[in-house]
């Protein structure tokens, strides 16, 4: 199948299944995917965080969230959330349709109006970089709306050191509710990762990510820092430990990592959360990762 845009052409091959998954969509749906800019309607944010996969694609988690507000929420009614990740040349490579009945209790139904509705996925990608084009309709009511989300995915194959996507979660994050939860996730974290990064100022911080060790075979530590920066560029927090390699057996792998990072002492503001891994190597091999969140 291909679909014309106004930038370049959207190629979907017939062999891998996404041509008959985007045959399946209702039209409405099927037009803001082909759309190369955002339609309003349904408001949506989106996230990704690339971990190891199946060498040598990697495991993308993606989260959605869509504003309660837009939603009608009428019992019965069908949400659905889909979305393409289109690679430079244009090529499909990956997506998925995800699709909820709405047939929400009272608490359940107050808590969308008030916080929004979470949705997670997982993709499978090889390394690049991607165009994740994200629809929602909401079938009965046929309100609809778009997102165009620019995605990294890094080779977790041949370098030394490398890191997956950091995710996120707090306290206040298992108020939104979640329809797809991500069984990966739910054994590490205290919540559902969250895609907004805007967190109250009585809130907790809680992050998850991994840290790729392609030289576990070698006797040797890792040292991990997390830090918090603010908007003036002051550290406002840290905390550091230190992995040994025989934590992986010897095997290339990743050292699973995660932090708390409480927030009743920082002002509202800006920050920047920093993940550093550095290895004791005679190379000493770095990676990192960023993030940007707000504290209101």
């Amino acid at each position: 199948m291909r679909i014309r845009s106004h930038f370049y052409e959207l190629v979907t091959d017939p062999s891998d299944g996404l041509d008959r998954l985007f045959a399946q969509l209702p039209a409405e749906i099927r037009d803001v995917l082909e759309s190369p800019i955002p339609v309003s309607g349904l408001t949506l944010q989106v996230f990704g965080a690339p971990f190891k996969g199946s060498p040598p694609k990697a495991s993308v988690l993606l989260g959605f969230e869509l504003r309660g507000a837009d939603l009608k929420l009428a019992a019965g009614d069908k949400l659905q959330v889909s979305y393409r990740a289109i690679d430079a040349k244009g090529k499909v490579q990956g997506g998925n349709n995800e699709m909820v009945t709405l047939n929400l209790r009272p608490e359940t139904k107050a808590a969308i109006e008030k916080g929004g509705l979470r949705m997670l996925s997982r993709v499978e990608l090889p390394p690049g970089r991607y165009q994740v084009r994200v629809g929602a309709d909401e079938l009965n009511t046929r309100l609809v709306g778009s997102v165009l989300y620019d995605l990294d995915v890094p080779d977790f194959v041949k370098p030394v050191l490398s890191m997956s996507g950091i995710v996120l979660t707090s306290a206040t994050a298992s108020a939104v509710p979640t329809f797809r939860q991500d069984e990966q996730m739910r054994q590490v974290l205290p919540a559902a990762p969250v895609v907004l990064r805007e967190f109250p100022s009585n809130d907790e911080i809680a992050l998850f990510a991994e840290v790729y060790d392609n030289a576990a075979g070698t006797p040797h530590k890792v040292d991990i820092t997390t830090t918090v920066t603010s908007d003036e560029g002051k550290v406002v927090f840290k905390t550091e430990e230190t992995r040994d390699s025989s934590d992986i057996q010897g095997k290339s792998g990743g050292y699973g990592y995660g932090a708390r990072i409480p927030l009743k002492d920082l002002p509202p503001g800006l920050y920047v959360l920093k993940v550093d891994a550095r290895s004791r190597l005679g190379s000493s091999p770095q990676a990192d990762r960023q993030v940007q969140f707000q504290i209101r």
